[in-house]
């Protein structure tokens, strides 16, 4: 059966093939060469349409652009900054080692500060109280509430 499909679609191959009409200057020249090459006048100018007349309008009048120069910005941390005193501290996390509870703080200097419950910052700013996701921070008779994962500036 197989046989007999194979040898039907071989001559409907060869049948369509065949009814193909090549001109015979086609078949026995070799790539595509051209008997004769039509002349292209290029002398006659076209009238321009009229949006090609706006477009050209509006290249001729367009401003040039001055390089800006731009002032470079401040990166923003991925992490919360709080601002004590001028001085600017990433809170890194919150850990319990030991059942003690830590935080870690960057300050700008990239130094890393431990802190405990008790513990000073910085003169007159203590750590008060450690939470599961802030820490509050006393400063003379105010404190500072300060959330792990709060994105706006405190202090």
């Amino acid at each position: 059966m197989k046989w007999l499909i194979s040898c039907l679609s071989g001559l409907t191959v060869i049948i369509l093939f065949n009814s193909l009409e090549v001109p015979a200057d086609v078949a026995t020249s070799k790539g595509n060469e051209f008997k004769e090459i039509s002349k292209i006048n290029l002398s006659s100018k076209q009238a321009e349409l009229e949006v090609e007349k706006q477009w050209l309008k509006k290249e001729t009048e367009k401003p040039k652009v001055e390089a800006k120069v731009s002032t470079p910005e401040e990166k923003k941390s991925p992490f919360p900054v709080l601002e004590i005193e001028g001085q600017k501290y990433q809170l890194l996390g919150i850990f319990k080692q030991k059942m003690k509870h830590f935080v870690l703080l960057k300050n700008t200097g990239n130094n890393l500060i431990k802190l405990q419950v008790g513990d000073e910052l910085t003169a007159g700013i203590i750590l008060e109280e450690i939470t599961a996701s802030a820490i509050i921070i006393k400063k003379g008779n105010n404190t500072i509430k300060f959330k792990l994962f709060e994105r706006s500036d405190n202090g």
